[in-house]
């Protein structure tokens, strides 16, 4: 009987042994993946950004997926849906295969190679890819490429964009693309706002007649961005259309009727007065090459804001530039990414305002170098080397992420 007894006591003891190890265990598990982004966080070891990065890309539940991943809708990220590869685009790779661009002087063009990239293992980046060359078109990128972005943080994807059936020299028409685009985007609870690119024939005539269409065609969508009950325009390059065109166009519209909130380019703060009179809503500066134009700097932005007090100024951070795979003789205007703190630095730069709205430059403009989207090391290439992120493929896609909530902006 005795012994019957203490065997009992004995399992009874082991068994609350291994409910108080399940219970540490369960604690340490919860610890491990419980991401608090209200803090900035002071150093992220290699190994832990590749845990907590895996763990964000794999959850296969939605509901927790978005529950772990908060975005701020005020930071805008510019994204390029212009690539191509033969599963997908008629048998053809679209901008993979970017020219490298001669120099305008014919002397200096001579010393560097203008032929064209052969994907899908030499392409025109300084970065290659962590999904390969893929195809803008494929609903599985589509899919992935949503889900980084929410897990980035920003909020709104900014969408480059040209009218139905025209494209850049190097790319082809991709409007049809956009209602897929929208509906990925309201999978991952995001926002598409528009960057009308430089189209042949733009005018500030026509710029609105196509804002108008998007407003038709997709302004009812549930992940349409508006901002002040308007829809949201960056306008690349604005100023090479004439600010008494701009005047004319904009002004004539009643402010009933304005549904359109456009927000101009500018390369020094003197530009902002010029926007303002010409009717624009906004200014940004785009560029990721700190220091390639005064608005580019981000050491000025404070400055720019108070110059700009007719209208806001959006700035535009980057992670770094180069582009010498498309502009082999640009090499000036390279900014190293410095382990992440040339990206730091530009988001300290930023001003302080509630609810500012923040570009970012870029998810994925792989041709220049400013792209957050996971790259790789490619070691099995001999005679092509690309460049690599310091901390694994998903590096910038958590430092935006841990920016973006360092600070309640």
């Amino acid at each position: 009987m005795w012994q019957v007894y203490t065997r009992r006591r004995r399992i009874r003891w082991l068994a609350i042994g291994f409910i108080c190890l399940l219970l540490v265990w369960c604690y340490i598990l919860y610890k491990s993946l419980a991401i608090n982004y209200d803090q900035p966080s002071l150093h992220v070891h290699s190994s832990s950004l590749t845990t907590i990065s895996s763990f964000l890309y794999d959850i296969q539940n939605l509901d927790v997926f978005l529950k772990h991943t908060p975005v701020k809708y005020n930071y805008h990220i510019f994204y390029y849906p212009w690539y191509g590869n033969p599963e997908y685009d008629a048998k053809k790779y679209r901008h993979w295969n970017h020219p490298r661009l001669a120099h305008w002087n014919r002397e200096k063009a001579s010393h560097y190679p203008q032929h064209s990239h052969i994907p899908p293992d030499d392409i025109g980046s300084n970065f290659y890819p962590l999904l390969g060359a893929y195809s803008s078109r494929s609903p599985e990128i589509i899919d992935k490429h949503m889900r980084m972005i929410r897990m980035s943080g920003a909020g709104t994807i900014s969408i480059s964009w040209y009218p139905p059936g025209m494209a850049d020299d190097a790319g082809y028409s991709w409007d049809d693309l956009i209602p897929r685009i929208l509906d990925g985007a309201e999978k991952y609870k995001l926002k598409l706002c528009f960057h009308i690119e430089p189209y042949k024939n733009r005018t500030a005539d026509n710029i609105i007649h196509w804002s108008r269409y998007i407003l038709r065609q997709y302004g009812s969508h549930p992940a349409f961005y508006r901002y002040n009950d308007k829809g949201f325009f960056y306008v690349y390059d604005s100023y090479q259309i004439p600010s008494n065109e701009w005047h004319r166009a904009l002004t004539s519209i009643s402010v009933s009727d304005r549904q359109a909130y456009f927000v101009g380019l500018i390369l020094k703060s003197s530009d902002c007065a010029q926007l303002a009179t010409s009717g624009f809503d906004a200014a940004y500066s785009y560029f990721a090459a700190n220091g390639f134009t005064e608005a580019s700097t981000s050491q000025r932005w404070k400055s720019i804001v108070d110059i700009c007090k007719s209208i806001p100024f959006i700035p535009s951070v980057g992670p770094g530039y180069i582009d010498t795979n498309i502009r082999p003789w640009n090499g000036e205007t390279s900014r190293a990414r410095n382990n992440g703190n040339y990206y730091k630095q530009m988001f300290k730069d930023v001003p302080d305002g509630k609810d500012r709205i923040v570009s970012i430059t870029s998810f994925n403009e792989w041709h220049e170098g400013t792209q957050i989207e996971p790259a790789i090391e490619r070691t099995d290439l001999k005679s092509i080397t690309y460049e690599k992120y310091h901390q694994g493929p998903f590096t910038y896609i958590h430092l935006t992420r841990e920016l973006i909530f360092a600070s309640d902006r």
